[in-house]
């Protein structure tokens, strides 16, 4: 895994290690570490091991305390940045508040701060969370806000509000609680809160929900005040004004002020005359309102205005019964559009005008003529004849007579006030005559008298007084289960003696289709099969089959058909339950049964008998487990089950017929292994190692069985009263007691089951206290092995592990190893030998399981309580031990017969699991059949061979046809690639398809036959075959007939008979050609067709028939005698003889007129005169009767009734009421709107006086129509008054005479505005480019609009209808000025999208929008940000220079190179520029050596700068870096080397204190003693291996002259890094003579002078400059021996003591400073030296030594000891080589980089003043200087004013600290020689150049030898840049 798959890609393992951490720290975190993963170095920061966190609430007072920090003895805290808010007490580790905090205004409610240790410094991450009050109350957006419903709206309507928002957080945030606090009840109850969830998570959505209906008209505003509260304690209320607007929809429609109206006019009146005004009101408003009157359609009469609604008349009045009823409409302009309506009633005053209308009234009603039984009686009722005359008074009166058609007096009419009744008058027999034709005239009482004629037409009916009878009285048939729908069954046949409708017989089935198997055509009785047949449903069928008659009182009569179904093999087998779901217990023994499955094949014999299988994949899964009985169905088990093996099978039984072709189905049983309880816990690992905390953490134990058998409690072994285990999660927590001891710890935890089944194996936790206990560590921190998976079986593997890999702890000679994680299967063990743990299989390794292990391996040294975690990954590589395996064992493949070669048919595809070569697989075919098929070996596909022929045979080499196989056995084997090979075999059954190829065909290709028209229907009368030599569904015919059948008089049955479905007339067809197509059921089907011509024979069956029952003829007034009438015709459609036709008139009007008989031409015998025969008859026609008989045997006739027209001539035109009319119309009417009616009269009559209508002038763009027949002028098409407001049309109205007269009038059309142009932007804007700086109220644009339309229409509105949120801009409703609502934020914003829309002020209102883009410009006003998160690192020492650290990032919501960060460093504390940082990642590395002992932590504060102009921003944080101590120094001595053992030293007395100190810190500079060479005095001595002392162990009486120790001094760093350091102790021994040591050489009680030491000097006093080099003479001390002793004296020094102003602070024996390490005597010569640097202000400024002198005697060892004090003084340098004076006044140059030590000319040593300059030394011109006072200091602030070295500008400080002194005097204090850094820096200062000279540039700086040296740091070398000649005055 990559390391950047390990970290970046789970977010939450990143943020386990570091709780409450923000999202923005995790994602720099994975920036660093991908960098890492795409090959930089890896980050050597290391995070703080101490984090800590505390909570205070916001508003508390200041000083309160916030928390305590976990504090050690002795030692101070300080921030290591001051923050604001907070104040350390720095002994205690109370935080405490310096400041109200306020949540809401905090940019942060987290503050992150690091507390940085006295020395040795660790570092604590703090984070405080300032928690929430509840002092902010909800707010909304806006105080009030209008919102809108429609009165249409029904409940439940909802409309968004905003919700409200709070300032306040979690339980103190606003709730989901609004109310509707106040308002009047009646508008409360109109509506109610709705709070919905919304998806994203985020705010949820408020919505204001209607409770009811609305009704604008009643109220049209509510106003509702809405809370909101917050969920604190106390809580607070924000509340929203809602202004609610009804808006009108059009629910209400016109009414008029009356119902209806009544007016009389005279019927004469003019056309145009005014009639009434109506008036209609709609309480809607706006165009709901506004109302157009309009006439129903079909009134040509009247006219109304649509906007007075003034009527007046359209042409001269004809009204019925002198009144006319119209509606007027009254229609609002709503959407949808309502109508009110009232009635006009305009009475006339009467005129003769009108002729007689005669109406009849049949009986039935709806009949066309007038029927009568021909058994009805005398008087019986044939038909009421009414007489309409629209007139009034005598003029309506009238009289009706039968003036024709009743000569044999069989009818009568009888008078009623109200109407006539023709009754019969005599017996009627229909047989003689079936039909009568009255001529009935009536005629009114006014002067002249006006009469009219209707013709009465009477048919006599037939009375039903037969039943049907069936020819059989019962019908049976017998067929298969498998015919066809549409199979011919029985034709049934049943005969009525009556006649007409009584003689229709009509079939159906009554009883015993209840499966609806059969149809019957109820007119032939043609039974036929409508659906497929199941004779397993029923094997007999009897239809119980009525015929009913066509009379009114029907006749039935019934027969049955019995029919007989055979059986065929159609059913499969059926299983009861296709699904079974069973639950067997684990525990369940073999041979039990899993279920019993039944199925049933209702088939009969062997098409029923059903056996069980089981499917052959239950067998390939399930291998060995499972058995079914082949006659029962009964399922068992064959093994014992195991749920933790397979907890689910599905297993699929087979029911199989026996029937040919044998049909089988599938049931599937789903089998689920229900658990027991037969598996124990077991804990994974078994051994935990967890840090001494308050929560350790969690053991872990699973349990193979599922449910209660798998809850898992857990206890310890052992109870202890240090820790408590949660028992249902493991968990292990510190008691109080355990906190309190704080110490390791080691408890045995065990785990059981719900079954109280316990662990086999107990865990073991060890609870370890990381600071009381010594560190371990791996050889690395990850292992590779890799190992072969195991191909043996398991035992064998367990008997015989194999080795896998070592791993090796480098600081313990001994340890115990544990895997404890990654191997939850237990397939490795560790075990430990020594510091080497060896890691085994135990059980099988096998790579198809898993390919790859990642172990935790644990160390873990008991004795000293620590352990070590590394990573050890196993990569298993393959082994050939798996077989290919095929997805199913036999499988099946179709083939069509004529497949070309190659033809793929089916692919094999076996999987192997191994991989590489052994998984590669050849495929192969084992078994194949006449080698007609070939397969890849690669990829498994099998193709054809050979081709299959179409004959039905497979072609060979030979060319010798081979029977075609139907199915090719085919086995095909895979093989895999390994040593040894594998394989597996599959079965393919490959099926050779039929293909449609063969068309059905007939034996010829026309046929033809003859038919009787008097062939009774059902009757087959031909047969149709049709072969087809194709299988199957593809050999399957199918008949139709596809042409000359479209009357449907022929069918075909399935079989190919031909039938007639309808009885055939050869008078209607004589000749029938039929095509007949046989089509297959193949894919594509096959068809063929054949002709079939029938001719139908003749019979004489037709009388005579008039082609019109009357006949008009027009004869033209005053035309001569002789002249041609008409001429009558008739047909016949029989043939021959019986179609000759004879014709006659047999009216007495037959005198005026002749006829031909063969012809029927009939011509005038006088001449009429129309004028007189209206005069006469008031008619203008005159009535024949005309008969017509053909010529056959029994001679048939026919009669019809001839009206002779008198035409008119045409001498009189069309004349208009009124010659100008005047009509309005909006120009939004639409196409189809009638405007006005004109009419004109003509006294011609017909064609003479039919009067038409054009538009001859002023319709050039086709506006307008005229309806050519009523005058009606209306709407063409949509008028536009903006193109043109009015219109000028010329009526003409035209006769149809001969020659065509005509007259005209005027019509001014007006056309109206109405609001139909939307207004339309002057010129688009589609781009806005703002600042994000432009000030609010700034016009960014001005909108210009225009409007086409007048009035009100035309004025225009702006508003923003999208994309303003927030009212970001504001838009002038009025002048379309655009302008800056509030201020905007790039960052926030990018840009908007406005909906600008222009809307005019018509009604309705109409707008266009157009959409303009806003552009924020991004200015550069965010600086670079870091994350508030303190930034602490800890790093080793010694790491290698360039090493990253740690990645600083700061992000800047600015787009471009405003955004565009890098980063540099402003200053490091301490100097010596041991960091740098590339400006484009952030990366913090070293560049230079980084020593804990010089130092032991930075503080580096990075800068981020935008690139952003005119002014880039930037901003600082500061990086902490904790140098962490590696094992780099050896003790260093600081004893002295010599002792005295004084003679009678008792034992165990101390008699030397040994001591060392190492630089290195925690183990790794504590120090042990040890004794080298003890052995050497037999034991006398033993050091103490903490303290170093040195003592006896015996009793020492008489000590031996010297004895020479060596000691060793060792660190504590673990064992691999351990450091010593010898030293060589001489103690010299010295004899008790009298109680006292012989010293300063005088005499006591030993030795004479002769055998005595004695110094020169008792007592010497020395100086010595403080800085003085190492090795320096202080003074030489000179003792002589007696002339008896003759041996050379040897000096040792053997106590130092320091002083300071006389008062001793440290002794040799105390380890102070300065004392004794500080001096060493020369052993021979006695020169004292010094044997370190002095510093006189570290305290010390006196030494006290003492010097003992040594020379062996036979008496003893004789000494002599001399005291030397030395004093410290103030070293300086003299002259001018010593001393450097600066004096600030006016001069051009400076030092750089050197710092040197200066004397104080007032001789004041402690009046120094310290000083550091900075990065100084180029002339005035390069820099600028700013001066400030900081503390009583001056603080220079310089920056470069131009290029440096042409490449880089650098900015410095420099800090110059002065005395009082005018002008001052300035110190500057040498570099420290041996380290190269600045010491003791005032101020810390930082550059980097790019660029400099080699040291070979550098100009000597004194003159003094050897010249002082300077540390200067440029990037990353060691190179000094030029320096400057040093001013004169220095």
């Amino acid at each position: 895994m990559k390391l950047r798959d390990a970290f970046c890609g789970d977010t939450a393992r990143i943020s386990v290690g570091m709780p409450r951490f923000g999202g923005t720290f995790v994602v720099l975190l994975c920036f660093v570490v991908s960098s890492v993963a795409n090959g930089e170095k890896s980050l050597q920061g290391r995070s703080v091991d101490t984090r800590i966190e505390f909570e205070v609430l916001e508003n508390q007072p200041i000083g309160s305390t916030v928390g305590v920090i976990p504090i050690k003895p002795n030692f101070t805290y300080r921030f290591n940045e001051q923050p604001l808010h907070f104040a350390l007490n720095a002994t205690t580790g109370v935080i405490t508040t310096t400041s109200v905090l306020d949540r809401e205004s905090l940019p942060n409610d987290k503050f992150d701060f690091v507390i940085l240790s006295s020395l040795p410094t660790y570092p604590i991450e703090v984070r405080v969370t300032v928690l929430d009050v509840n002092d902010n109350a909800p707010t909304f957006p806006e105080s009030s806000i209008a919102v809108s419903f429609s009165e249409s709206a029904t409940a439940g309507t909802r409309v968004i509000l905003d919700t409200a928002t709070d300032g306040d957080i979690g339980p103190n945030d606003v709730t989901t609680d609004y109310q509707i606090v106040t308002g009047p009840k009646w508008a409360t109850d109109k509506f109610r809160l709705v709070v919905t969830t919304n998806p994203s998570g985020e705010t949820p959505y408020l919505h204001l929900e209607s409770t009811g209906n609305f009704d604008r008209e009643t109220q049209a505003f509510y106003q509702l005040n809405i809370s909101a509260r917050d969920g604190g304690e106390v809580p607070k209320f924000g509340y929203l004004l809602v202004n609610v607007t009804i808006l009108d929809v059009n629910d209400n429609p016109p009414i008029f002020d009356h119902s209806d109206y009544v007016v009389s006019l005279n019927e004469s009146v003019a056309p145009g005359t005014r009639v009434l005004q109506v008036t209609a009101t709609d309480v809607d408003e706006g165009d709901n309102s506004r109302i157009t009157y309009f006439l129903s359609p079909g009134n040509s009469q009247f006219s109304v205005d649509p906007d007075t609604g003034e009527i007046t008349t359209s042409k001269s009045l004809d009204c019925d019964e002198k009144s006319c009823v119209f509606t007027v409409f009254a229609r609002d302009h709503g959407s949808p559009r309502q109508d009110g309506r009232t009635y006009v009633t305009v009475n006339l005053l009467d005129t003769n005008d009108h002729d007689p209308i005669i109406r009849f009234r049949y009986f039935p009603a709806n009949g066309k003529f007038a029927t009568v039984d021909e058994n009805a009686q005398n008087g019986s009722v044939v038909a009421a004849v009414s007489v309409i005359d629209l007139d009034e008074g005598p003029n309506g009166d009238t009289r009706v007579e039968i003036k024709a058609g009743n000569e044999r007096n069989h009818f009568k009419l009888d008078s009623t006030p109200s109407f006539d009744i023709v009754r019969v008058n005599a017996a009627l027999d229909r047989e003689k005559v079936s039909r009568y034709n009255l001529t009935i005239m009536a005629e009114d009482n006014g002067t002249p008298k006006r009469t009219s004629t209707a013709f009465l037409i009477i048919q006599v009916n037939d009375i039903n007084d037969h039943e049907p009878v069936f020819e059989k009285s019962e019908y049976s048939a017998t067929f298969s289960e498998l015919a066809p729908v549409g199979t011919y069954v029985a034709g049934i046949t049943a005969t009525d003696e009556d006649t007409g409708v009584n003689s229709n017989i009509y079939y159906s089935i009554v009883s015993g289709n209840d499966h609806q198997w059969f149809d019957i055509d109820n007119v032939s009785g043609l039974v036929t099969t409508r659906a497929k047949l199941d004779r397993e449903l029923q094997d007999t069928v009897t239809l119980k089959i009525s015929a009913r008659d066509g009379g009114p009182s029907p006749k039935w009569a019934y027969t049955s058909l019995k029919i007989q179904i055979l059986d065929e093999n159609d059913e499969p087998p059926v299983f009861e339950f296709v699904v079974t779901n069973v639950t067997l217990s684990e525990s369940t023994a073999s041979n039990t049964v899993v279920a019993s499955v039944i199925a049933r094949d209702e088939d009969q014999g062997t098409n029923g008998t059903v056996t069980y299988s089981l499917h052959s994949e239950v067998e390939h899964r399930y291998p060995g487990m499972f058995a079914v009985g082949v006659s029962n169905g009964r399922v068992t088990t064959r093994t014992k089950l195991d749920r933790e093996a397979m907890p689910f099978y599905e297993l699929k039984v087979l029911a199989r017929d026996q029937g040919v072709p044998a049909l089988s189905s599938t049931a599937t049983i789903y089998l689920s292994v229900e658990d027991v309880n037969d598996n124990s816990p077991e804990f994974y690992p078994r051994f935990y190692f967890f840090d001494l905390k308050e929560e350790l953490g969690h053991v872990h134990a699973f349990d193979r069985d599922e449910g209660k058998n798998a809850e898992i409690t857990y206890f310890f072994v052992q109870p202890t009263e240090d820790l408590l285990i949660e028992p249902k999660t493991g968990e292990i927590r510190l008691t109080d007691s355990g906190k309190a001891k704080n110490k390791s710890l080691r408890v045995i935890v065990s785990a059981k089951d719900a079954g109280n089944r316990k662990a086999l194996e107990d865990a073991v936790v060890h609870v370890l206290n990381p600071s009381a206990t010594e560190s371990i560590a791996f050889e690395s921190d990850k292992y590779v092995f890799s190992v072969t998976e195991d191909s043996e079986d398991a035992a064998k593997i367990a008997s015989t592990p194999r080795e896998i890999g070592r791993v090796k702890v480098v600081s313990s000679p001994s340890a115990s190893f544990y895997v404890v994680g990654g191997d939850e299967e237990r397939v490795f063990e560790i075990r430990g030998s020594g510091d080497v743990g060896v890691l085994e299989s135990r059980r099988k390794i096998d790579r198809e399981n898993k390919r790859r292990f990642d172990l935790d391996i644990v160390a873990f040294v008991a004795a000293m309580g620590a352990h070590a975690v590394t990573r050890v990954t196993i990569v298993v590589a393959d082994v050939n031990d798996n077989a290919p395996f095929f997805g199913v064992s036999r499988a099946v493949a179709y083939i069509d017969e004529d497949a070309p070669i190659g033809h793929e048919v089916y692919l094999a595809r076996a999987e192997d699991q191994d991989e590489g070569v052994n998984s590669e697989l050849v495929y192969e075919l084992s078994t194949n059949p006449g080698d007609m098929f070939y397969m890849s070996a690669t990829s498994g596909m099998i193709h054809l061979k050979k081709r299959i022929s179409f004959d039905g045979s497979v072609a060979s080499d030979s060319g010798v046809g081979q029977t075609l196989n139907r199915v090719y056995n085919l086995e095909v084997t895979a093989t895999d690639g390994g040593s040894p090979a594998l394989n597996a075999r599959q079965f393919v059954n490959v099926f050779v398809q039929d293909v449609n190829d063969h068309t059905p065909a007939f034996a010829h290709n026309s046929f033809e036959t003859l038919l009787l028209e008097t062939t009774a229907v059902n009757t087959r009368f031909f047969s149709l075959t049709a072969t087809d030599v194709d299988l199957g569904v593809n050999s399957a015919v199918e008949y139709k007939i596809v042409d000359g059948n479209e009357d449907g008089r022929f069918g075909i049955f399935p079989d190919g008979m031909l039938f007639l479905k309808r009885g055939l007339d050869r008078e209607t067809t004589d000749y029938y050609g039929l095509s007949v197509v046989a089509r297959d059921n193949g894919v594509p089907a096959r068809s063929s067709s054949a002709s079939v011509v029938i001719r139908v024979i003749d019979e004489n069956d037709n009388k005579p028939v008039f082609s019109n029952e009357t006949f008009n003829f027009y004869l033209r007034e005053n035309e001569s005698i002789d002249t041609f009438v008409g001429r009558l015709t008739a047909t016949d459609a029989d043939i021959g003889r019986n179609s000759e036709l004879f014709f006659s008139i047999t009216s007495s009007m037959g005198l005026d007129f002749t006829i031909d008989s063969k012809s029927g031409v009939i011509k005038t015998l006088k001449s009429f005169d129309r004028e007189q025969v209206l005069a006469l008859s008031g008619r203008s026609w005159l009535t024949l009767d005309a008969a017509v008989a053909d010529n056959g045997v029994i001679r048939l006739q026919d009669v019809a009734q001839v009206l002779v027209h008198i035409v008119d001539v045409n001498d009189n035109a069309p004349q208009f009421p009124r010659l100008r009319y005047k009509a309005n119309v909006h120009e939004n009417a639409e196409a189809g709107t009638k405007l006005l009616e004109v009419s004109a009269d003509d006294d011609d009559e017909g064609r003479n006086g039919r009067v038409s209508y054009s538009l001859v002038a002023g319709n050039e763009d086709n506006a307008f129509q005229l309806d050519s027949d009523s005058g009606s002028l209306s709407l063409r098409s949509r008028v536009d008054r903006e193109t043109r407001n009015v219109y000028e049309l010329t009526v003409e109205a035209r006769d149809d005479g001969n020659p065509r007269l005509s007259s005209s009038a005027l019509v001014r059309v007006n056309v109206l505005d109405v609001n139909d142009n939307a207004p339309r932007f002057v010129a688009g804007l589609e781009t806005i480019n703002v600042s994000e700086r432009a000030e609010v109220g700034r016009v960014l644009t001005k909108f210009e609009a225009v409007d086409d339309d007048l009035g009100m229409n035309r004025v225009v509105k702006f508003h923003i209808s999208d994309g303003n949120a927030m009212g970001m801009f504001l838009l002038d409703a009025d002048t379309g000025v655009l302008t800056l609502g509030k201020q905007l934020d790039f960052e926030r914003e990018t840009g908007y999208s406005l909906n600008v829309t222009v809307s005019d002020s018509g009604h309705p209102k109409l707008h266009t929008w157009t959409m303009v883009e806003v552009k924020v410009q991004d200015a550069n006003d965010n600086p670079p940000l870091f994350s508030n998160t303190a930034i602490v690192r800890q790093i080793e020492e010694g790491i290698p220079v360039g090493t990253p650290v740690v990645t600083v990032l700061a992000e800047d919501p600015d787009a471009g190179r405003n955004g565009q960060v890098v980063y540099a460093i402003a200053r490091q504390a301490p100097g010596g520029e041991h960091f740098g940082i590339n400006p484009q990642t952030g990366v913090l590395f070293t560049q230079r050596p980084i020593d804990r002992e010089s130092e032991d932590n930075f503080r580096v504060t990075v800068v981020a700068r935008d690139l952003g102009e005119p002014v880039a921003l930037e901003s600082e944080k500061l990086v902490t870096i904790i140098v962490e101590d590696v094992n780099d120094n050896a003790p260093v001595f600081t004893s002295l080397a010599s002792g005295v053992l004084v003679g009678g030293t008792k034992t165990g007395s101390v008699v030397f204190q040994v001591t060392a100190k190492d630089m290195d810190a925690s183990t790794n500079g504590l120090v042990t003693y040890e004794l080298v060479n003890g052995a050497d005095f037999s034991g006398l001595f033993s050091v103490d291996r903490a303290t170093g002392r040195v003592t006896v162990t015996r009793d020492v009486v008489n000590p031996r002259p010297t004895y020479e120790l060596h000691v060793r001094a060792t660190d504590e760093a673990v064992q691999s890094q351990r450091k010593s350091t010898e030293t060589r102790l001489t103690l010299i021994g010295i004899a008790n003579v009298g109680g006292d040591e012989s010293s300063g050489g005088g005499e006591s009680g030993g030795p004479g002078p002769e055998k005595r030491v004695k110094f020169a000097q008792p007592s010497y006093s020395a100086s010595v400059e403080e800085n003085e080099t190492v090795g320096a003479t202080v003074v030489r001390v000179v003792a002589k021996a007696g002339e008896a002793l003759g041996q050379d004296v040897e000096y040792h020094l053997v106590d130092v003591a320091a002083f300071s102003r006389g008062v001793r602070v440290s002794g040799s024996g105390e380890g102070g400073a300065n004392s004794a390490t500080s001096f060493a005597v020369d052993r021979a010569r006695g020169a004292v030296v010094t044997a370190a640097v002095l510093d006189r202000e570290a305290g010390v400024d006196e030494f006290r030594l003492k010097v003992l002198a040594v020379v062996p005697s036979p008496v003893g060892v004789q000494t002599a000891e001399t005291t030397k004090p030395v004093s410290m003084h103030q070293a300086y340098f003299s002259g001018q080589r010593d001393t450097i004076y600066h004096r600030r006044q006016e001069h051009e140059f400076m030092l750089i980089g050197c710092m040197f030590l200066a004397r104080d000319p007032s001789g004041e040593d402690e009046g120094m003043k310290r000083a550091v300059i900075l990065n100084i030394g180029l002339p005035e011109s390069f820099i600028n200087t700013d001066v400030e006072t900081v503390g009583g200091l001056w603080r220079e602030k310089l920056r470069v004013k131009r290029p440096l070295w042409d490449k880089e500008n650098f900015g410095g400080w420099r800090s110059i600290e002065r005395d009082s002194s005018a002008p001052p005097w300035e110190s500057i204090r040498p570099a420290d020689r041996k380290r190269n850094v600045w010491s003791s820096l005032t101020y810390a200062a930082s550059f980097s150049l790019e660029e400099c000279v080699s040291p070979s540039g550098i100009y000597p700086i004194l003159s003094s030898s050897p010249p002082l040296s300077c540390g200067f740091d440029v990037g990353r070398s060691n190179q000094v840049p030029p320096v400057h000649p040093v001013d004169s005055r220095v």
